[in-house]
């Protein structure tokens, strides 16, 4: 299995490597030092995996690809298309890249550039993605989508969390509105499609010592749109998944771009209107449920007991019930769900 998976992936990358040359199938299997048989098996099977292959007689094999980055007058355009957010939107800073060390990195750089101005930075793929508690976050080219906002809101520094479930809300509403999956939300701050996790989002808070306050807000998301060309690493393959296994071109990325940023300025802008906290409950998919609570420290996970989740409170907290009957609010915190 993995001699396969390896020819796979080394197949691909010279397919890539030649653009639009075409390679034959004994040159490949020269370059590789594999059989012509195995570069058949591997195409076939990068076939199956959802790549356009051309293979035309006494020439060999081509990869056709579209193109999949970002574009920031499509994404622009079509974000600004909704009445409801286009006054908010207009003076926020809209930047797209194809690759960067970390979105969130990034925008504080250009936070101190530019104080008090709201911003969103879009990227093809990060280096240096990063996750909750010092973890990465694996941002491949092509498959992915990263963005980060930076914004002003005028609260204190116990409402930062509410920040990462406002995004996971509008996130999760965005993403069934231009694909019409059935994702939902693991608190506090994952979205998960069939049992996977497709996304994950990291919120940064710069205070104000004077007062406590929140003066700039990053909030981070990540989503593996299509599975990797080369599978995901060893160390998160049995958790992470995608929304797609076959690539549709920039198209559907740059829609849900738009989707994204128009739905989380909805919640952001007009909460009146778009209650974030009553769609955040109801796209959870740990209420009701047994869970298995833990805590990190120095970076080890300790099991804290077994709960059934009750429900989620007006900051974001989530309520359980022990085992032998005592309830609590968490803060933060790991949990994982189990058979009741």
């Amino acid at each position: 299995m993995e001699e396969n998976k390896s020819t796979k992936s080394l197949v691909l990358n010279l397919l890539r490597k030649n653009g639009s040359r075409f390679t034959s199938g004994e040159e490949i299997a020269k370059e590789l030092f594999v059989t012509r048989a195995a570069v058949w098996k591997a195409i076939k099977t990068l076939e199956k995996n959802g790549y356009n292959i051309e293979a035309v007689t006494n020439k060999g094999y081509r990869i056709i690809e579209e193109n999949t980055l970002p574009d920031r007058d499509v994404i622009i355009a079509k974000a600004l298309s909704d009445a409801e957010v286009e006054p908010f939107l207009k003076n926020v800073d809209l930047m797209v890249y194809d690759r960067v060390d970390s979105t969130n990195d990034l925008i504080k750089t250009y936070a101190n550039e530019h104080p008090g101005q709201d911003a969103i930075i879009i990227a093809d793929s990060q280096t240096k993605g990063k996750g909750r508690r010092g973890r990465s976050f694996y941002s491949p080219e092509g498959t992915g989508m990263y963005m980060s906002f930076l914004i002003h809101p005028e609260v204190g520094l116990d409402k930062a969390m509410d920040f990462t479930c406002m995004i996971a809300e509008s996130t999760t509403r965005a993403i069934r509105k231009v694909t019409g999956l059935d994702v939902g939300i693991k608190w506090v701050n994952d979205i998960y499609y069939k049992g996977k996790k497709i996304s994950g989002i990291l919120t940064e808070a710069v205070t104000s010592l004077e007062d406590g306050s929140l003066t700039d807000v990053i909030i981070g998301i990540g989503i593996n749109l299509y599975e990797p060309y080369e599978g995901f690493p060893e160390d998160i393959k049995d958790k992470a998944g995608a929304l797609f296994a076959k690539r549709d071109g920039a198209n559907l990325k740059n829609n849900l771009y738009a989707a994204m940023i128009a739905e989380f300025y909805k919640d952001y802008m007009l909460p009146e209107k778009y209650p974030y906290l009553e769609g955040y409950r109801e796209n959870s998919i740990l209420i009701g449920s047994y869970v298995k609570i833990s805590s990190n420290l120095d970076n080890e996970r300790l099991t804290k007991g077994y709960a059934k989740v009750t429900g989620i409170d007006d900051d974001c907290r989530l309520l359980v019930k022990y085992d032998d009957g005592r309830e609590e609010a968490l803060f933060s915190g790991e949990v994982s769900v189990v058979k009741y």
